[in-house]
């Protein structure tokens, strides 16, 4: 798991960075909410100076699809 996006993550969520995986959901977080969807794009497109279309934010409801879309973009995460 790349620090850096985890640590991102795990400031929006209010979540220990070790507690991000790529299989943790939108379910499994109950504090993912519409305003900390708002929160997680802004964040997300602060951290990695990249622009966020509708269609990329509607697919942010996990970890693993965060990562999908941020590598679409051109984001090098290392992994």
């Amino acid at each position: 798991m790349n620090e850096k996006l985890a640590s991102v993550l795990a400031d929006v969520f209010n979540l220990k960075p070790d507690q991000i995986e790529p299989e943790l959901t939108k379910e499994d977080v109950g504090s993912w909410d519409s305003l900390k969807q708002l929160d997680l794009v802004m964040s997300l497109e602060r951290e990695y100076d990249v622009s966020l279309t509708i269609e990329d934010i509607v697919q942010l409801v996990s970890v693993a699809k965060i990562i999908e879309v941020l590598k679409l973009k051109g984001i090098d995460l290392g992994d």
